[in-house]
């Protein structure tokens, strides 16, 4: 039980707990809590780099897809939108996220 060990624990920003050696192991390829999904961390620079990585895949986008939108859940702000179709990224209108998955 994790309150149970003598191994130190780590609080998310989310309020949740993990060992602080599984956290580390965790952050390595994650940036979600395992139980909520929110996001650990500030990602305000990395979701930059995905505003400006789809500014750039704009001109290549099929025009069939330009005014698609899909439905999504952001699992940052908890509120659901609309998002510009993607394949794979989908922006929250609300708190700018891409922390989110499509209904």
């Amino acid at each position: 039980y994790l309150f149970d060990s003598h191994a130190p624990i780590k609080e998310l920003p989310c309020g949740h707990f993990l060992h602080s050696s599984c956290f580390a192991q965790y952050t390595r390829y994650n940036y979600t809590c395992p139980v909520c999904c929110k996001s650990i961390g500030d990602m305000s620079v990395y979701f930059k780099m995905i505003d400006s990585l789809l500014a750039a895949e704009a001109p290549r986008l099929p025009p069939q897809y330009a005014s698609q939108t899909q439905a999504v859940l952001c699992h940052d702000c908890g509120r659901q939108g609309l998002a510009s179709w993607h394949f794979v990224y989908h922006s929250c209108q609300h708190c700018r996220s891409y922390n989110t998955r499509v209904l």
